[in-house]
């Protein structure tokens, strides 16, 4: 799997995009079944005792975080557009920074080699997104 970083210098997103050896399909549950989701979705070490997930427009998330220390944390928001298997987007907070809010986008589109999954995750501010990155951003994302 290829995976790629953008910062653009205009917006206060971070842009990942990767390039998963599955159909649209598989990609699409591997990104939000809990299950998965679980798995892939904190920097190493860490581990996700609660992922909940009611993917549909207005549904709720919420993934609760374990640090290597026992500390927890979670991030959660609701689902403004869900387009099965091609698009996402979520409003998104962190419970340690609640006042602020951001948005992820996922979009998945089919590829040969498999589905190009591009997410932005865009904050309020230039100064929200060089904190996410020293915080550890990059990591979560991948």
């Amino acid at each position: 799997m290829r995976r790629m970083f953008a910062l653009p210098e205009e917006s206060p997103q971070i842009v990942m995009t990767e390039e998963v050896p599955a159909p649209i399909e598989r990609a699409w549950v591997a990104r939000f079944e809990p299950l998965y989701l679980a798995r892939w979705w904190r920097p190493r070490g860490y581990v996700n005792p609660i992922v909940e997930v009611d993917l549909i427009p207005g549904g709720r998330w919420r993934i609760s975080q374990r640090d290597p220390q026992g500390n927890e944390f979670a991030f959660y928001g609701r689902f403004e557009v869900v387009e099965e298997p091609r698009i996402a987007v979520q409003s998104f907070t962190s419970e340690l920074f609640p006042d602020v809010p951001s948005t992820l986008t996922t979009e998945f589109m089919s590829s040969s080699e498999g589905t190009v999954v591009t997410t932005t995750h865009e904050g309020p501010s230039m100064a929200w997104r060089r904190g996410y990155l020293r915080l550890g951003g990059l990591e979560r994302m991948s």
